[in-house]
């Protein structure tokens, strides 16, 4: 579904509405045992990488390590039997339905009627449906996390009528909630922020990697601005087009400067076409979808990495660039300002203004301090976001059920 920044009201909801926001241990009170059984209901896990897999991940690791005595059954629409791991998760039984929507609802209630669960948490509103005919069965409670778009553009139905009627949501972002908290009004379950995470082990400040250098013949100190994205025209909202347009007005101070998009789609040839337009074809480098291993070296190579965005939900990519030290640019308009901290980790721009006054900043290293400090920026994201802080924000949440 696409969606128009008209759709999208700018206004952001306030840090004190949404519990845990300005402090990660609110709420915590240490570790209790009272959970003994979790059922997550996710789509895909391991067939693909993507955000709600990396973020369905991070939380079955975040479980394992604040309930290692737990059981705990997870359900995955889209993964096959093959794709599942054979070590390395321990405590854990997959249910893979191979992308059969009837042998998710099979085996999820089937479990459900072998062994009551004490929440179902699902990493995906289109669940809801599912969720709501699974605590009519059972009696459990449940939770459902909602990341952007999917939920921004609610319209009068069932899946909105479910989702009303869970036991909680755990939106990624200010920006998601906010969209909740108006499209389900009085109806709307209670509130509780779990952002995104991100690996610091993979994602850490380093130099810039020889072989992608000689790869794709650069120099050692030339200019880059990175950015990473979907190409598809159902997310033109990233804006990647205006990008492209602000890189003539930088030439004349950086005559070397490129403009380096990862990622592949359907709207990749209106870019290229852009580009030719502008002749920039020697500025401007299309590296295609990147295999994951190579996704924080890529990072290394930018002095800015860079994605205008009026539409993201909260973009796991930028806590992974801060990770890797560089300075970032973003969008005001919506979930970028929780990952760059309201601006404290990186800069935020009206992505409807041009881009090249904000992007020559950061190219001169003018702007806070942190962000042209790779070691301490990396260090303040992982302080902000990394997996230690999601688990003391999923902890928080925990124990509610645990209180009881």
């Amino acid at each position: 579904m696409q969606t128009t920044e008209k759709q999208i009201p700018k206004k952001q909801i306030p840090k004190e509405q949404i519990p845990d926001l300005q402090d990660p241990d609110s709420g915590l009170r240490g570790l209790h045992a009272g959970l003994q059984s979790i059922d997550l209901l996710v789509p895909e896990l391991f067939a693909s990488d993507g955000g709600i897999q990396a973020y369905s991940r991070t939380l079955i690791r975040a479980l394992q390590k604040l309930r290692p005595q737990m059981r705990m059954r997870v359900f995955i629409l889209n993964d096959h039997p093959h794709h599942l791991p054979s070590s390395g998760w321990p405590g854990i039984t997959w249910f893979a339905a191979a992308g059969s929507r009837t042998r998710l609802v099979g085996s999820l209630l089937g479990a459900a009627r072998q062994r009551r669960a004490d929440v179902l948490v699902a990493t995906h509103s289109h669940f809801a449906p599912l969720q709501w005919l699974h605590h009519q069965l059972s009696g459990t409670p449940s939770w459902c996390s909602a990341h952007g778009i999917e939920v921004w553009s609610l319209r009068p139905g069932w899946r909105c009528w479910c989702l009303a009627r869970l036991q909680r949501l755990l939106p990624v972002s200010r920006f998601t909630a906010e969209q909740l908290s108006r499209q389900l009004g009085e109806h709307c379950p209670p509130l509780a922020w779990l952002p995104n995470s991100f690996d610091p082990q993979r994602f850490s400040p380093g130099p810039r990697p020889n072989a992608l250098v000689q790869r794709y013949q650069l120099e050692t100190d030339q200019p880059l601005i990175f950015s990473l994205s979907r190409l598809s025209q159902s997310d033109r909202y990233k804006h990647l087009d205006r990008l492209i347009e602000a890189i003539p007005a930088l030439l004349p101070q950086w005559p070397k400067l490129r403009l380096m998009i990862a990622g592949d789609g359907d709207d990749r040839p209106r870019l290229e076409a852009l580009v030719q337009q502008l002749d920039l074809q020697r500025h401007v480098i299309f590296c295609g979808r990147l295999p994951e291993h190579e996704l924080a070296d890529h990072m290394r190579l930018a002095s800015v990495f860079a994605l205008p965005s009026s539409g993201e939900g909260f973009g796991i990519v930028f806590l992974e660039a801060l990770g890797c030290g560089r300075p970032v640019l973003a969008g005001n308009q919506d979930g970028s300002c929780d990952p760059l901290a309201d601006g404290r980790l990186g800069l935020l721009i009206d992505p409807d203004q041009p881009l090249a006054p904000a992007l020559t900043s950061l190219l001169q290293g003018q702007g806070e301090d942190l962000w042209f400090q790779p070691q301490a920026l990396a260090q303040a994201a992982m302080a902000a976001f990394g997996f230690e802080a999601f688990c003391r924000r999923l902890e928080a949440q925990l124990l509610t059920l645990e209180s009881r």
